[in-house]
C-alpha cells in the first residue's frame, strides 16, 4: 500500500488496490476507540437505465434500494445479526448514485470485516424472501406518503425534471417493486457489485496492511460494469414552474429552487457545487439581511432551511420550510438576488462562510466515519476531497454574485407547495 499525507488537513491515507480491482483506503487513527468501516458500491437509485450486450436495459425504479435491503440476507442466517453479536454496528444507505454497507466497533473489527466483505458480495435472493420484503418496502413507502415533508420533496423534483431518474424516488413506487424479482436482483447484483464498482474505506486504529489482506482475501473479481444512462438533458428552465397539493397541514409547506447547470469535469463540479452552497448561504442562510427581513416580518419562521444536493449528472439548489405564503417567500428571493451587490458587508459574511466552511471539513476529519465516508464519495466523485480547502479559497466575491443573479431568475426556479385541506 502506498502512504499519502495533507499536513494542511493533518490527514495521513493509506491506500491499494486488490487484484480483483478493489480500491482500498485506510486512514490510521491511533489511540481511537471508534473503528469505522464503509464498503461503498457506486450504483444507486438513478442507475435505472444500462447498456447490455448491446441494447438498453430499463430496470424498475427502487431496485438499488430494494438490493441494499436484501443483501444482509445470507444463507441460514443474518449478516446484520451476526456483527450485531460481534459488537458491531451495522446499517446501510442507499443515495441517488451510491449504496453503502458500514459498520462501527471498538472491538473485533476484523472479524466484522470480513462479515462486511462476505455478505455483499455473496447474493441470496429468493422469491420467498423477494415477496417478504417488497411488503417491507410497502410498508416504508406508506408512511412516506403520508409525510407532508417528503411529498413536497418529492413534487419538488417532478416539478424541475422531465427526463432524470431523480425525479422518481429512491425507494420506487408499489408499482415498479412489484415487477422486482430474485432473477432482476441477481443481475443487478453480478453487473454492478463488481470490485472495480466498489471502494472500502476504513478509519480508526486499524492496520491497514490487515485490511488489504482481508480484502485481498475475501472479495472474488468481477466483470466490467456496463455503461449507464440518466436521460436527455432537461435544460435549466423547470419543467412546471409551480405544483400544488392539499393535504392535512396546519400551514403551507413548501420548496423552492432551480437546477444546476451540470460539469463533466469532476473537480470542476465539485467547485460548482461549492460556489452554489456558499451562494445560497449568503443569499438565505441564518443571519442574512433576507433572512432577517422574512423572519421579522412572520413570513418564514424556524423551520426555513437552504441545501443543495447533487446527484449523478445533476444538482439542485433549494430553500423550503412552512410560510404562511409561500409566493410571497419566491417573490422576496427573486427580488433580493436579482438586486444584490457585493458590497462590503456581503464580502465580510462570504469570507465568514468560507472560513465556517473550512473549519467544519477540517473538524469532521477528526471523526472516523465522517473520514471514511467523505473518502467513499470523493473516490466516486472522481475528485481528492483533502482538496477541498484550495477550492474554499478559490471562490471568489464576482462568482458569488453573478451565480445568485443567475439561478435565482423567475424564469429558472420551480416551486412545489403543500396547503392545508
Amino acid at each position: 500500500m502506498i502512504r499519502k499525507e495533507w499536513p494542511r488537513c493533518g490527514v495521513e491515507r493509506w491506500e491499494g488496490k486488490t487484484t480483483a480491482g478493489l480500491p482500498v483506503f485506510v486512514f490510521p487513527m491511533p489511540g481511537f476507540q471508534t473503528k469505522y468501516a464503509v464498503l461503498a458500491v457506486k450504483y444507486g437509485g438513478c442507475d435505472r437505465r444500462f447498456l447490455l450486450n448491446g441494447k438498453w436495459k430499463d430496470t424498475p425504479a427502487g431496485i438499488a434500494h430494494f438490493l441494499e435491503h436484501k443483501m444482509f440476507e445470507m444463507p441460514g442466517y443474518s449478516a446484520a445479526e451476526r456483527l450485531t453479536a460481534l459488537g458491531a454496528s451495522p446499517n446501510a444507505y442507499t443515495s441517488g448514485g451510491m449504496t453503502e454497507y458500514v459498520f462501527s466497533c471498538t472491538e473485533n473489527f476484523d472479524r466484522s470485516l470480513e462479515e462486511l466483505l462476505r455478505f455483499v458480495s455473496t447474493p441470496c435472493f429468493t422469491p420467498e424472501g423477494v415477496d417478504r420484503e417488497r411488503g417491507i418496502i410497502g410498508q416504508e413507502m406508506s408512511m412516506y406518503e403520508d409525510d407532508p415533508a417528503r411529498r413536497v420533496d418529492r413534487r419538488f423534483f417532478r416539478a424541475l425534471y422531465k427526463e432524470h431518474p431523480i425525479r422518481d424516488p429512491i425507494t420506487g413506487t408499489m408499482e415498479s417493486i412489484a415487477s422486482i424479482t430474485a432473477d432482476t436482483l441477481y443481475e443487478c447484483h453480478r453487473l454492478f457489485y463488481a470490485p472495480g464498482n466498489m471502494a472500502l474505506c476504513c478509519a480508526g486504529d486499524i492496520d491497514p496492511e490487515k485490511v488489504m489482506e482481508l480484502a485481498e482475501k475475501l472479495l472474488p473479481p468481477g466483470k466490467e460494469v456496463p455503461r449507464r444512462d440518466y436521460g436527455d438533458e432537461d435544460g435549466l428552465n423547470p419543467v412546471s414552474v409551480r405544483l400544488e397539493e392539499k393535504m392535512a397541514v396546519s400551514m403551507p409547506m413548501f420548496e423552492l429552487g432551480a437546477k444546476l447547470s451540470w460539469r463533466s469535469d469532476s473537480r470542476a463540479w465539485a467547485r460548482y457545487m461549492l460556489l452554489a452552497d456558499l451562494s445560497c448561504e449568503l443569499l438565505l442562510g441564518w443571519g442574512s439581511p433576507l433572512y432577517s427581513q422574512l423572519y421579522d416580518a412572520g413570513v418564514i419562521n424556524q423551520s426555513f432551511y437552504v441545501e443543495t444536493y447533487d446527484f449523478p449528472h445533476g444538482g439542485v439548489c433549494y430553500a423550503g420550510g412552512r410560510c404562511p405564503d409561500p409566493m410571497r417567500v419566491l417573490g422576496s428571493i427573486t427580488d433580493a438576488a436579482s438586486a444584490f451587490r457585493m458590497d462590503k458587508a456581503a464580502a465580510e459574511r462570504l469570507e465568514r462562510l468560507k472560513r465556517a466552511r473550512l473549519g467544519g471539513f477540517l473538524m469532521s476529519l477528526d471523526a472516523p466515519e465522517d473520514l471514511a465516508d467523505l473518502q467513499a464519495e470523493s473516490y466516486f466523485d472522481g475528485w481528492e476531497r483533502m482538496e477541498l480547502p484550495s477550492l474554499v479559497d478559490s471562490i471568489s466575491e464576482a462568482e458569488a454574485e453573478g451565480f445568485l443573479r443567475e439561478v435565482f431568475r423567475p424564469e429558472r426556479l420551480a416551486l412545489s407547495v403543500i396547503s392545508p385541506l
